[in-house]
């Protein structure tokens, strides 16, 4: 292990590199589009779920209203609240639903990186998708923050829904193929072949075939999952 030690006794480690990814993060007033770094191999879901420290940080971070769109401001490193992060996806899984400012590039601005991406070497896919324990895909609706996210969630072969829940001691819950609405829309605002929830701002969920809707619920069509999260 490369173990230094400066002039006060204290032990520094060389830092781990990692990859960045561009990532989507949602919160309940913005729209944040950035990079977020993982270490290779890892997924984001690992990452995150993994990650017990209070802040998320994101580099060349563009920062938009959720509801207008519009760019409020950048910043080259932001460190944002886990709290406060409603739904995280990687840019590239996101579908082009419609032209949004976030997901065209910025012509003549250039990002400036901060101090820490010199140990950080970038991977241009940043894709980290790995099966590991077989799971059936269930159709779900999701409830948050003002939006109702249809998609598929994943529970282990003979485990109930609630049980797969109640036990996770996790941060995201990982959805496929999903499609977020506002809570009184027609029309999905986005659509990721792979996104995260977090559990904290979770306010209910539900089987599709649960559902019984008394109007049109476009939320309900349900698109062949590609992969288990």
């Amino acid at each position: 292990m490369d173990v230094r030690i400066d002039e006060k006794g204290k032990y520094f480690t060389a830092h781990i590199a990692k990859d960045a990814v561009s990532a989507f993060v949602r919160t309940t007033d913005a729209i944040i589009v950035g990079s977020i770094y993982v270490r290779p191999g890892h997924r984001l879901t690992d990452e995150l779920n993994g990650d017990s420290a209070p802040f998320l940080p994101i580099t060349n971070a563009r920062v938009y209203d959720a509801n207008t769109e519009q760019l409020r401001y950048r910043a080259g490193l932001m460190l944002l609240a886990y709290r406060e992060i409603v739904l995280v996806a990687e840019l590239d899984a996101l579908a082009e639903l419609r032209p949004t400012a976030w997901q065209a590039p910025e012509e003549g601005y250039e990002p400036q990186p901060h101090a820490g991406d010199y140990s950080l070497r970038v991977d241009q896919k940043g894709k980290y998708f790995s099966l590991r324990v077989p799971k059936d895909a269930l159709h779900t609706i999701a409830h948050t923050a003002g939006m109702v996210i249809a998609g598929y969630m994943y529970l282990r072969p003979d485990r109930r829904m609630k049980d797969e829940l109640n036990e996770s001691r996790l941060r995201f819950l990982p959805f496929t193929e999903a499609r977020v609405f506002a809570v009184a829309g027609t029309e999905p605002l986005y659509h990721a072949s792979f996104l995260l929830i977090s559990y904290d701002r979770l306010a209910a969920l539900s089987p599709a075939e649960s559902f019984e809707p008394i109007g049109p619920a476009p939320w309900l069509i349900s698109p062949e999952p590609e992969e288990t999260a």
